[in-house]
Formats: C-alpha cells, structure tokens, sequence
C-alpha cells in the first residue's frame, strides 16, 4: 500500500494572510510575547541603513552574474525543539498585497536563492543565523522580481496523514540589471470620498507606482477647515498596499462615523521607504456610497540626501566663484603699470635723474 501524505500550511497561503505574516515576522524587533516560529534579517546594505524597508526586506538591485549574501536569525520561540526548513519561495505582488505562492511553487528568483543550512535543529527557546545567498546568473533578464525566504516546522501526520506545516517569511524584492536602474517614484492620482456599507466616511487615495521598483505604501491623513473650524486626524492608512512598477492602487483610510461631511481640506502623506509625497484637496464626504474623485495639488518631498547635496553644491559654487574673482582681480592688479614705470611720479624723476632719497 502507498501512503499519501497531505501537507497544510496553517500560516495562511491566501494574499492577504500571507502578507500580513511576512510583514509582522520579519520585524527587527521581535513582539513582546514571543510565540512559535520567528525570523529576520541581520543584515542591511550600508547604502540602506535609513530605509524602513531595507531593515524588513531583503532589498537590492544587481547586475547579470552579480551576488548579495544576507544573514538571517530563525528563532523557536515555542515549549519543544523544533526542526526548522529553511527554503526560498515564489512571491508576486496581486490586487495591492505581497503574495507569497504556496510551498514547492518557483521562479527564476526562487531558484537563485539558496539558504546555507536548508534543515536546523533548534532547542525550546533557541536561535540560530543562516546565511543565505542570492546569485543572479549572467543571461538573466533585467526587471524587478519578488520572492521570499521561509521557515517552516511541520507536525508529525496524523491518522488521516494529514501534516500541519506553520511557515514565516522575509520578502525579497531584487532589481536585476546595470547600473542604479530607475529610481522609485510615485504620484498621488487622485482623492475619492464615500461611505463604507457601515455609513463610516472613508477616502481612497490612488497611487500610481511611476518609478522602477516595487513600493510598500504606508501614510496619514489630516483634515483642516472642517465646519466650523474643526480638524481631525492624524488618520492610518487601512492596509498598507505593495505596487509594482507602473501598476496603480488605491490606499483607503476609515474616519469616524461622527465625522461630519465637510467641505475638508484634506492632506494625504504617502510613504514607502525614504520616498514621501503629499496631496492636499477640498472634498466632501458623501452621504453614502462613492463621491466624486478630485485631483489634488500635490507636492514631492525632498530627502535629507538631496537636501544636503544641494546645499554642497551651493557651497562648491561659492568657493568657485570667490577663486574666480580672486583670480581675476590678480590679473587686474598684474595688468597694471606700476607706480615708479608712470611718467610724473616722484619715483619715476628720481630713476630718471640718478636721485637719492
């Protein structure tokens, strides 16, 4: 007789699920209750230490036959010594969600992901780090490509044959291709007011992902000049949303039922990393249902980074400009006849006649 033995992956394998678990167990800081099966990342890219997402994800971009190794900790934070898979995994990103794709499922990032240790015997309460290593083949094609990095226990088959596996996971996002490739980038399309089935006043933001990598959106909004003065917020965004490079999604934040309708000014701030981008527009909410979209006036963040170049450059020009001057007031002054070469000058007689002082 030939046994079949079914595996469920308990950690959900539907999008939204599976996004909330590799964002949640892939944190730098752990919770504060640990339970189950943990994982992160140790490593960040120097370039990157002040990126959010850099410090969660697996972030990068390399060149045909280029290499990234990063080092991870998997934890067993349960009662019993647990024997832990460590694999690599299909991602895509669908409908706004990071969508880690069901075990054994592949493609061509997966397969260029290896974990040093694919097996590791952990004790109750133990840790261990696992270096794992992605290395792009040199035919690979240019283009951003998602995938994720698991670890996986799984329970002894039942009497049905039936064995539970519970995973968490770190996304990978990695560009392929020369160079720095496009940068990332985003705009604000517009704002749409309504009312969810509940009469709660909502408003959808539509961002259009307008850059050359992926974007985890996360942000604000405020509310001014209500009725009578009044103001709100700040309000968070619903659910964060993941856009891939010249896709559009919409970002919906729930304000209070008591709110009243309006007219508002509203002002949206947008993140994803280092990147931010506000919109500001006067709307309405509706009685019920979807109102009507208003484009916003929208303006771009400038980072520290770009800010402070600036500010080298203006200084560069200053030095440049007060050496040019110098310099050319030196030519001037070599240019000029000196005093005892004048006719007329008393110098000039006495040279002229053999004079002493």
């Amino acid at each position: 007789m030939t046994a079949f033995v079914m595996i469920l992956i308990a950690v959900a394998q539907i999008a939204p699920a599976t996004a909330a678990g590799l964002t949640q167990m892939a944190e730098t800081t752990p919770p504060a209750e640990p339970a189950g099966i943990g994982i992160r990342l140790l490593d960040i890219p120097a370039s990157s230490q002040n990126d959010p997402r850099a410090r969660t994800y697996i972030i990068d971009r390399l060149a045909p036959g280029g290499e990234i190794k990063r080092r991870i900790q998997v934890e067993n934070n349960t009662a019993e010594a647990q024997t832990v898979h460590v694999y690599s995994g299909a991602a895509h990103i669908e409908a706004g969600s990071f969508v880690g794709e069901n075990t054994g499922s592949i493609n061509e990032l997966s397969t260029w992901t290896k974990a040093a240790q694919p097996q590791i015997e952990l004790p109750a309460g133990g840790s261990a780090d696992v270096l794992v290593t992605i290395k792009v083949p040199t035919d690979a094609p240019e283009g951003e490509q998602y995938g994720a990095v698991w670890a996986e226990v799984r329970s002894a088959a039942d009497k049905g044959g039936v064995v539970q596996a519970n995973r968490v996971g770190i996304r990978v996002y990695l560009s392929v291709g020369p160079g720095n490739g496009k940068p990332a980038n985003f705009s604000v399309t517009s704002l749409t007011p309504g009312r969810d089935q509940n009469g709660n006043p909502q408003l959808s933001a539509l961002v259009t992902n307008t850059g050359g990598r992926a974007l985890d959106i996360t942000g604000t909004l405020r509310l001014a000049a209500g009725p009578g003065g009044l103001s709100a917020g700040p309000f968070g965004i619903q659910k964060a949303a993941t856009i891939a490079p010249g896709k559009a999604q919409n970002v919906t934040f729930t304000l209070p039922a008591e709110l009243p309708n309006g007219p508002w000014t509203a002002s949206v701030s947008l993140k994803s990393g280092l990147l931010e981008r506000k919109a500001t527009a006067t709307l309405t909410f509706p009685d019920a249902g979807p109102g009507e979209a208003v484009t916003p006036v929208q303006e771009e963040e400038t980072p520290w980074s770009a800010l402070m170049a600036l500010a080298a450059a203006a200084l560069i020009t200053l030095i440049a400009t007060a050496l040019l001057m110098q310099r050319r007031r030196r030519r001037r002054r070599a240019a000029m006849p000196r005093e005892n070469d004048v006719p007329g000058t008393r110098r000039a007689n006495r040279q002229r006649t053999g004079a002493t002082r």
